[in-house]
């Protein structure tokens, strides 16, 4: 029975019977779902939100919310009446437990730049819910990149991947300048456990999704 996204209107006992059915290695479902929704579920979205969706898998059933919010820095020197200095980001992952959704996981980085430009922003399209290593259990992978500087300078580019307590990461630069010996940065550092042969697939999926955003057009 896969997820469809209309099944954010069904009573949300239908929901839980189906993830409670899941056999302990069925394939992972997920749909996207509204910010009404999340209001009705009375689940907070810090600033604007990004992307949600509703993902079923052995574990039960979860909701991930992606979410931008700017503000003024919190820097001594920042620029009066400039509203968009600060950025924080933030990726949430909820599990259904005891009629009430509790914070299983917390992505959160901020980019508070006073004086010069600034920016934050998501890849909506390269946020992915996947099963790579086939356990049952999803893997959300979120790419995002911010800038802070005076000129035209490369972005500090993070691809970062959670399954369950599980986190990996492929930091870096993107990349500007496409004509041959004229691009500079595009940078790349995977965690060192990403080197281990049972993580290897991970490590692809995380070159392949870094690969997708990097270069900055």
């Amino acid at each position: 029975m896969p997820i469809k996204s209309a099944v954010s209107v069904l009573p949300l006992c239908l929901l839980l019977f189906f993830a409670a059915s899941l056999p302990a290695h069925a394939a992972v479902q997920h749909a996207p779902v509204t910010s009404a929704f999340l209001k009705a579920e009375r689940i907070a979205v810090p600033g604007k939100l990004v992307k949600a969706a509703r993902i079923v898998d052995a574990a039960g059933e979860h909701i991930l919310v992606v979410s931008l919010r700017t503000g003024s820095s919190s820097a001594g020197n920042a620029t009066p009446g400039d509203k968009e200095e600060l950025h924080e980001l933030f990726a949430s992952l909820y599990v259904h437990k005891a009629n009430r959704w509790a914070r299983e996981w917390l992505i959160q980085d901020e980019n508070d730049c006073p004086i010069v430009d600034s920016s934050a922003n998501f890849f909506p399209k390269y946020i992915t819910v996947t099963d790579l290593d086939q356990n049952g259990i999803a893997e959300v992978t979120v790419p995002y990149k911010y800038f802070c500087g005076g000129g035209i300078d490369s972005s500090t580019l993070k691809v970062i991947m959670r399954q369950g307590a599980q986190k990996f990461a492929a930091r870096g630069q993107t990349q500007l300048g496409g004509e041959p010996g004229m691009a500079y940065g595009g940078e790349l550092v995977f965690d060192p456990s990403l080197s281990l042969k049972e993580n290897a697939v991970f490590k692809a999926h995380l070159q392949f999704i870094r690969d997708k955003v990097y270069i900055e057009h």
